[in-house]
């Protein structure tokens, strides 16, 4: 039998103001991240998988055009989307910010994949000259998940445990992993663009673009582009 909905309003509603005010003001990045894809993706190519990095692209893609917030760049790598804001949709509401972006990029990276899957997302408050070194340092992750990814499964495919790959690579430093490749036959520096440096879409004149070739945010070309989509989006 239902409760009456004073008892309801006492139960909780008194309660959900105590985190439903809590704002942020833009610019911010939300992230968004895969919850339990080491099982999920065990049938997919190792270490990457060209289709589940177009299914992420696509899931960002999709939010972009169609969510209604509205971000002017998604940046994904790995099993990771960050989408930089520069206004403030829902007046900056920590929780709807957070649980409709987790939402809308679960729904449609399920559908994308053909199975369910779960993704949290976080806000990330930054300052307007901050966004540059957030993605600098965003890219760097990606490239020692890159280096640590090809050390891995190259140890895995010798025949070594997961415990003892893993144990094997604590102990050695990135430059390492790059030679111990390098003698296996793997350049890293020869790997696709979008597995050593991400993926990132943004919005142009012409509608929403995806870069799969990007240059290193450090450098001068990578400072060039990043100004001039945040230019295009703050005119």
């Amino acid at each position: 039998m239902p409760l009456p909905e004073s008892s309801m309003i006492r139960r909780g509603r008194r309660n959900e103001a105590i985190y439903s005010e809590l704002r942020v003001r833009s610019p911010f990045f939300v992230r968004v991240d895969g919850r339990g894809f080491g099982r999920m993706l065990r049938d997919f190519s190792k270490p990457y998988d060209l289709g589940f990095a177009r299914s992420i692209v696509s899931a960002a893609r999709a939010f972009m055009e169609s969510s209604g917030l509205a971000p002017i760049l998604a940046y994904t790598f790995s099993d990771e989307i960050n989408l930089l804001f520069l206004d403030e949709p829902f007046r900056g509401r920590l929780e709807k910010l957070d649980s409709i972006t987790a939402s809308y990029i679960s729904s449609s990276l399920s559908i994308s994949l053909g199975r369910v899957v779960s993704m949290d997302a976080r806000v990330i408050p930054i300052c307007r000259e901050e966004i540059l070194s957030y993605l600098q340092e965003s890219q760097a992750e990606a490239w020692r998940n890159h280096v640590f990814s090809y050390g891995f499964y190259a140890l895995l495919g010798e025949g070594k445990s997961h415990a003892d790959a893993m144990e094997s690579l604590r102990n050695m430093k990135e430059s390492d992993i790059h030679e111990m490749l390098f003698q296996r036959g793997v350049n890293l520096a020869k790997t696709p663009a979008w597995e050593r440096r991400g993926v990132m879409v943004y919005r142009s004149g012409s509608g929403i673009v995806e870069e799969w070739e990007l240059p290193l945010f450090t450098t001068d070309d990578g400072r060039i582009f990043m100004e001039e989509i945040l230019s295009a989006a703050e005119e």
